[in-house]
C-alpha cells in the first residue's frame, strides 16, 4: 500500500475468495465476541441514574410544578414498568416521597427502593435520616447519593430535606424548582422541534412520492473495482474497526484519566486506514476521491439535507414506536457513551467527542455505506434492494440489536438522500446533525 495502482483492484478469485471467506470467519468471531461482551456489561447494573430516569423526572415533577397538581397514576405505573435500572428506582421513590408529602417517621419504602451494589447502603442511610428521623450521615455519602441520583430534581430534593434538619432547605428547594423549570423548558422546545420536523418530514416525503420518476436523478458515484475486492475492503474496514478500537484502549491503559480519548483515538485509526485502504484499491488520492461522491452544487445538496433530516425524524419515531410493542430493551442501546460522558469535565473532552460523533463518524461512516456500498450494490440489483442491503448493513455494523430498526431506518433515509442529489453531502449533513443531536441532549442530562 505504499504506492497506488494505475487502475482499480482485480484480485484473482483463487486467493482472494478464500480470503474473503477468513476474513468473513473472523468478522463473526469479531461480532460473537462484542455482543458477548455488551451482553455481560448490560447485565451489570449502571451505577447512576440513566438519561431515561432523568428524563422521566422531568416528566413526572414538571407538571405539578406548571399547572398546581402531579400527573395522573397512570403515569406514575407507566413510569414505573419503564425504569428499571436500580438508581432510576431509587429517583422514582423519592419523587413519590415528595408526592405523597412524606413527612418524618417511618419509611417502609425505603428498604425495597434501596439500589443493590455500590452506594446502595449509601441511599438507605441517607433516605432513613430524610424521612424516617436517622441519624445524618456525613457529607461524603451524601454527595454520593447526590451524584448517584444524577444531581437533578430528586437528588435536590433528597439533600434538602437533610438541610431542613440542619437549618432549613428551602433555599436548595428554589434552586431545584429554577433547574428543573430549565430542563423542562429545553425538553418542551426539543418536543416542538422534533414535531416540527416530523410534519417537515411528512411534506418531503409526500413530495418525494408525487414527485417519483418526474425527472431522472443524478447517477451516483461509479466504482470501477470488481465484486471481490469490494468485500475484501468492507471486511478488512470491518475488522481495523474492532483491532483500532482495542489498540486505542491498550495505549490509553496506563492513563485512566484519559480514557475517553479511547473513541476519538480509535475512530480516527480506523477511519484513516478505510479511507487509505478505499483510495488505493480504486487508484485514487482522497482529493479525486471526494469529488466523485460529492459533485454538484454544496448549496442545494445543504438544503436537500434539511429535508431528508426531517423525514429522517418521522420515519425513525414512526420506526420506534412500532418496534417498542416487540422490543422491550433492558438497556439504553446507547448506555455506553452515556457512562462516558458522565465521567467527563471540562469542555475540551466534550469538545473532541461532540466533533468526534458529528464530524469524523458522519464523514467515514457516508464515505463507506453510501458513497461506496450502495453504488457498489446498485451495479447488480435494484435500487430499491440496494438501499435496503445497505441500511440493513448500517443498522446492523453497530452491533445494537435493540437498535437495529431504527439505525437500519435512518440508513434508509441517508440512502435516499444519495439517491436523490447523487452527492455525499447531503446524507454527511442528516447524520452529523443526527449524531450530534442525540450527543447534545446526553450531555445536558449527563
Amino acid at each position: 500500500m505504499t504506492s497506488e495502482p494505475r487502475t482499480a483492484w482485480h484480485p484473482d478469485r483463487r486467493w482472494a475468495d478464500p480470503l474473503i471467506a477468513l476474513l468473513a470467519l473472523l468478522a463473526l468471531l469479531a461480532v460473537g465476541f462484542t455482543l458477548r461482551a455488551r451482553q455481560q456489561g448490560a447485565r451489570r447494573p449502571s451505577e447512576r441514574a440513566s438519561l431515561q430516569g432523568r428524563m422521566t423526572e422531568v416528566a413526572l415533577a414538571g407538571p405539578r410544578l406548571l399547572r398546581g397538581r402531579g400527573v395522573t397514576d397512570q403515569a406514575w405505573v407507566k413510569a414505573e414498568a419503564e425504569l428499571r435500572e436500580p438508581w432510576d428506582r431509587a429517583l422514582l421513590a423519592v419523587l413519590k416521597a415528595e408526592r405523597d408529602g412524606q413527612a418524618e417517621g417511618p419509611a417502609t419504602w425505603v428498604d425495597g427502593a434501596a439500589p443493590t451494589g455500590p452506594g446502595g447502603q449509601a441511599f438507605r442511610r441517607v433516605s432513613l435520616a430524610a424521612y424516617a428521623g436517622a441519624p445524618l450521615p456525613d457529607r461524603a455519602t451524601r454527595d454520593e447519593v447526590h451524584r448517584r441520583l444524577g444531581d437533578g430534581y430528586a437528588a435536590d430534593l433528597l439533600e434538602a430535606r437533610l438541610r431542613d434538619r440542619e437549618g432549613g432547605g428551602n433555599a436548595l428547594r428554589a434552586q431545584a424548582r429554577g433547574a428543573l423549570m430549565i430542563r423542562l423548558a429545553g425538553l418542551g422546545l426539543l418536543g416542538l422541534g422534533v414535531l416540527g420536523l416530523a410534519v417537515g418530514g411528512l411534506a418531503v416525503g409526500i413530495y418525494l412520492w408525487a414527485t417519483r420518476g418526474r425527472d431522472l436523478p443524478p447517477p451516483l458515484p461509479q466504482w470501477s473495482l470488481s465484486g471481490r475486492a469490494a468485500a475484501l475492503v468492507l471486511l478488512a474496514w470491518f475488522l481495523a474497526f474492532f483491532v483500532a478500537g482495542n489498540l486505542a484502549g491498550l495505549l490509553l491503559l496506563p492513563w485512566p484519566g484519559l480514557r475517553w480519548l479511547a473513541v476519538p483515538l480509535g475512530y480516527l485509526l480506523h477511519a484513516t486506514f478505510g479511507l487509505r485502504l478505499l483510495c488505493w484499491a480504486e487508484g485514487l488520492r482522497p482529493g479525486a476521491l471526494w469529488r466523485r461522491v460529492a459533485p454538484g452544487r454544496m448549496g442545494r445538496d445543504l438544503a436537500w439535507g434539511a429535508g431528508f433530516l426531517a423525514l429522517a425524524v418521522l420515519l425513525v419515531i414512526a420506526v420506534a414506536l412500532a418496534s417498542n410493542l416487540i422490543l422491550k430493551p433492558d438497556q439504553s442501546p446507547q448506555r455506553d457513551l452515556q457512562e462516558l460522558l458522565r465521567g467527563l469535565s471540562g469542555w475540551g473532552p466534550s469538545l473532541i467527542l461532540f466533533l468526534t460523533v458529528a464530524g469524523l463518524a458522519p464523514a467515514f461512516e457516508e464515505l463507506l455505506f453510501r458513497g461506496f456500498l450502495l453504488p457498489v450494490l446498485a451495479r447488480g440489483q435494484r435500487m430499491t434492494l440496494a438501499l435496503v442491503v445497505s441500511a440493513l448493513l448500517f443498522g446492523a455494523i453497530h452491533l445494537q440489536p435493540v437498535g437495529l430498526p431504527t439505525l437500519s431506518t435512518l440508513g434508509f433515509v441517508m440512502g435516499l438522500a444519495m439517491r436523490h442529489t447523487g452527492s455525499l453531502r447531503t446524507p454527511i449533513l442528516v447524520h452529523a446533525c443526527w449524531n450530534g443531536g442525540l450527543f447534545l441532549l446526553m450531555r445536558a442530562f449527563a
